[in-house]
């Protein structure tokens, strides 16, 4: 009996390490509705990037945690990778960048009542903004920001921007669209009034970040940036988009 005890135990001890050596181990960052803890099936993020490991026999485990903290997870390899995080040089010393599985549009967001309706990046200067620590800012954005033109606070928490706005410490927030309205829907309780300027920002890429440190990851980038262009090809991943990302705004 003891014999079989310990045959067992062993089975369970190597399905364990096997399970971990081929699931990805993805250091997540809080943006509802698009990946969080909370929404469904942890985020239309999720539900992608799933359908794309599927594709090439893997799955993924989503590990939450604040944004420089996951920076940290991921680029010392303790995670296989990150997201969301927008590609620059600096960045891709720690990681390689997957092919896009997604593209997201950025929105400025203002208070229901300010009339302001801002046309391009250069009319946010000299008004103060706020935006997700870590997310992914568009280059003319960042230019004015790097050169103190525009003043943008970061958040580890969006719903922290919105409360900056509703009390007027921040004229807008930028961020994703879908992003924006579930944070406004989540705050709307606290007497949050928003609108979405009609500027749309830019349409941005969104990428998984596969750590360097990793020893797999120059295999699995191939492998992923395959399974992406084999997807979307054979309009997979379109049809998921259509049934997991909302496309109708706050009322």
């Amino acid at each position: 009996m003891r014999a079989w005890s310990f045959a067992l135990a062993g089975l369970l001890l190597l399905a364990s390490f096997s399970g971990r050596a081929a699931g990805w181990r993805i250091a997540a960052i809080e943006l509802p509705p698009s990946i969080s803890e909370r929404a469904p099936q942890q985020g239309y993020y999720a539900v992608l990037l799933r359908r794309v490991l599927r594709e090439i026999g893997d799955d993924a485990e989503f590990v939450f945690l604040p944004p420089q903290r996951a920076y940290q997870e991921a680029a010392a390899g303790r995670l296989d990778a990150i997201l969301p995080m927008r590609q620059t040089a600096e960045r891709e010393r720690d990681f390689w960048f997957t092919e896009p599985f997604f593209t997201a549009k950025l929105r400025l967001f203002l208070k229901a009542d300010d009339a302001w309706e801002p046309a391009s990046v250069a009319a946010l200067r000299g008004e103060m903004g706020c935006t997700l620590l870590g997310s992914q800012s568009p280059p003319a954005l960042q230019a004015e920001v790097n050169a103190g033109r525009i003043p943008l606070q970061t958040v580890s928490q969006m719903e922290a921007c919105f409360r900056m706005l509703q009390a007027g410490r921040v004229r807008f927030v930028i961020t994703g669209q879908n992003t924006g309205w579930a944070a406004a829907r989540a705050l709307h309780g606290e007497g949050l009034r928003l609108r979405a300027a009609h500027y749309v920002v830019a349409e941005e890429p969104v990428r998984l970040a596969l750590s360097r440190k990793v020893a797999s990851s120059r295999q699995r980038l191939r492998d992923f940036n395959q399974a992406v262009r084999r997807l979307r090809a054979q309009g997979v991943l379109q049809q998921l988009e259509a049934q997991h990302v909302p496309h109708r705004a706050f009322d």
